[in-house]
């Protein structure tokens, strides 16, 4: 009988990776998917060729329309791209992946009680800007100039003002414990991807491949950061008072400590709340800001043009969120950093809660989705002029700041990024003013190069800049 089982078990494989290739009917267009592998290689393909994920979907976009089907392992995957598609999947309920929870209504009630969303957000952000002032100025060492790294100049002082609301304490720029977890937060976001890794779609990788597919050093990397947040809270429990809570911390603390919080409310998930505000909040404020003093430095006359406003505005009085209203430039250098930044990333996916349609494709319960915000903001039907340029002017008409339809770095619906509010005060403030203190100048024998860290979330390649005091 074996030499009966064993065609048969061959036919049987046959038939299983035939089905395996099988799209379900009416499922969006996109490129042919192959046994275990899906359409896994062409996306490599293209983005191996590209540079990025976000040129890859972009690419293949304009070859099977704004709505694309791929399948990455047994992972089916949807692709939205361009103004009109990103806004019907946002706003569709269908497409949320999951109902607003109780630590989402929890984050937001709370933290507005330590600033979020509030004026003494804009406090805290003020204080942090002073104190990186501070830093450049003492880095100058008695020179009027100093040499920095710019993709990491601004991420402990970013980190600090998510870190001084969830945990009512704030690090120096100069403190290696804190350089160190926003190393490991930067290598982290370059080993995933927001469609994930491959070894979470080929699962086999982390025992046959963990090294080349990145899940050793991911697995290192997480449980470190995951200890420094332990650590973090071991010692917050020390001195926790449920009569003072002085963060967020401590009022998670109070609900843990009561007989009656709901199950979903624990240690765990209170480190996982840390770990989302991390790598949502700091990670991509940082890039923001990255991107905006990338273009600053290479747009001498953009950088002129604020530093007048500046000037006009604020004499030598540091900026703060008010001060928004009264400086439409610097508001439209900010919302063009923000762009940069957005239009090279992707919405954070969510899977279909039941079996809908989507620009007349069907989309069956379960499966992922994410919005590519290239084409919002940057693509042929963007609607924005010269999309690779860096131009604030487009923000502005009559002297006021009109916010274009298409701009969407943060979202749209309930989608919308809960941190939009403390990320635009953060790219403002900062660079108002550094600006106001110092030029950015470029390094000759060091230009930048313009292609992108392709991660969780984009980030400049690593670059340099002069920055030198300025003469007032």
């Amino acid at each position: 009988m074996l030499w009966l089982a064993v065609p048969l078990a061959i036919v049987v494989l046959i038939l299983l990776a035939c089905l395996d290739t099988r799209k379900p009917k009416r499922f969006p267009p996109g490129p042919k998917w192959y046994p275990l592998l899906g359409s896994a290689f062409q996306v490599h393909k293209a983005r191996s060729r590209l540079g990025s994920l976000y040129e890859a979907t972009a690419e293949l976009s304009q070859t099977y329309g704004p709505i694309v089907g791929l399948k990455i392992g047994k992972t089916p995957i949807v692709v939205v791209y361009g103004p009109q598609a990103v806004k019907e999947m946002s706003l569709s309920e269908d497409l949320l992946g999951r109902p607003i929870g109780e630590q989402r209504r929890f984050l937001v009630r709370h933290l507005k009680e330590f600033g979020f969303g509030t004026k003494n957000m804009s406090i805290l952000v003020e204080e942090e800007v002073s104190h990186l002032i501070d830093f450049i100025y003492k880095s100058m060492d008695g020179t009027d100039s100093v040499v920095f790294n710019m993709e990491s100049l601004f991420s402990v002082s970013i980190l600090n003002t998510i870190w001084k609301m969830i945990a009512g304490v704030r690090y120096s720029p100069e403190d290696d414990k804190m350089k160190t977890l926003q190393k490991m937060l930067s290598d982290l976001f370059k080993i995933i991807h927001m469609i994930g890794a491959a070894f979470s779609h080929y699962p086999i990788l982390k025992y046959i491949a963990p090294e080349l597919s990145g899940y050793k050093s991911y697995m290192e990397t997480h449980e470190r950061i995951w200890e420094f947040l332990r650590r973090d809270l071991e010692s917050h429990k020390k001195g926790h008072d449920p009569d003072n809570p002085r963060d967020l911390m401590d009022v998670y603390l109070n609900i843990l400590n009561s007989p009656d919080h709901a199950e979903s409310f624990s240690e765990e998930q209170l480190l996982a709340i840390c770990m989302d505000m991390f790598m949502a909040g700091s990670e991509t404020t940082n890039n923001s800001i990255s991107f905006g003093f990338l273009y600053l430095m290479l747009n001498p006359r953009v950088q002129k043009k604020a530093q007048q406003e500046i000037d006009l505005v604020l004499g030598n009085r540091m900026p703060c969120i008010d001060d928004r209203r009264n400086m439409p430039y610097m508001e439209a250098v900010t919302l063009e950093a923000l762009r940069m930044f957005g239009c090279r990333a992707f919405v954070v996916p969510h899977r279909a809660l039941k079996d809908t349609y989507l620009g007349g494709y069907f989309i069956p319960k379960d499966v992922l989705i994410i919005a590519n915000l290239h084409g919002c903001m940057m693509g042929p039907n963007s609607g924005f002029e010269n999309p690779d340029k860096f131009i604030p002017e487009r923000y502005l008409k009559d002297g006021k700041v009109v916010v274009p339809e298409n701009f969407l770095p943060f979202g749209l619906g309930k989608r919308r990024c809960m941190g939009e509010a403390l990320a635009r005060s953060n790219v403002f403030i900062f660079t108002t003013s550094v600006l106001q203190k110092f030029d950015i100048h470029l390094i000759p024998e060091h230009p930048p190069d313009m292609k992108i860290v392709d991660g969780v979330t984009p980030a400049p390649v690593h670059y340099k800049a002069r920055i030198t005091s300025r003469k007032l």
